[in-house]
């Protein structure tokens, strides 16, 4: 009998497995939440740049949008506005200025060096026909039926890839690279030279006052 008060006191003393395991960390909820929001906001980030949403891009839109902002050849050729700008200061406001001015027309230069440099390159000349023949034979064989591989219909965005990656190591035997890099070289030196010694126009509708001479 006196074992008895014992075993209730000891009894008493136990604790339920559930109060062990009642407690949580402080914070661990908020940081699960956090990762999941930053997990989300980068899916939603990458998905912004799939290959359907580059599809939906408006190119009409942007191609009026950049035609309107061409300048006339008169104005970007007129050599009475070419002057030696005053100090380094006034040359790279002028250099800002003027790209943001000319910018359509200095795409155009770009397309016009890249044309020059695919036409005195026959062998490059050779690979782009080439190139662009199967991207036409691409879309004629679409328009027919979709070419179906192992039960799988291949998107005709996958195949013009397809085409592009088969003619990459012919571009690289051509000389590609080195096109590439001319063609860069090229429109740096003439877009430098042009945007830094063509006085800008309509200097006031920009709110920039030029200290020059």
């Amino acid at each position: 009998m006196s074992d008895m008060p014992a075993t209730k006191q000891l009894s008493g003393d136990i604790v339920s497995p559930s109060s062990q395991h009642s407690e949580i960390p402080l914070g661990t909820s908020k940081d699960i939440n956090a990762n999941s929001t930053t997990n989300d906001n980068n899916n939603n980030n990458l998905s912004t740049w799939t290959l359907s949403n580059l599809q939906k891009l408006n190119v009409s839109e942007l191609y009026t949008r950049q035609y309107q902002s061409l300048r006339s050849w008169a104005e970007f050729f007129n050599t009475s506005q070419f002057k030696t700008p005053a100090n380094i200061k006034a040359g790279g406001r002028r250099i800002l200025l003027n790209i943001e001015h000319f910018q359509t027309n200095y795409v155009m230069v770009i397309i016009l060096l890249s044309i020059y440099c695919i036409i005195t390159t026959p062998a490059l000349l050779f690979v782009l026909l080439a190139m662009g023949a199967g991207c036409y034979l691409v879309s004629l064989k679409n328009r027919e039926s979709q070419l179906v591989i192992m039960g799988r219909q291949i998107p005709i965005t996958q195949q013009y890839l397809a085409v592009m990656c088969l003619c990459i190591p012919l571009l690289v035997m051509v000389g590609a690279g080195s096109a590439i890099f001319w063609i860069l070289g090229a429109s740096v030196f003439v877009i430098f030279l042009h945007a830094l010694f063509h006085q800008t126009p309509n200097q006031e509708a920009f709110g920039v006052q030029m200290e020059e001479v």
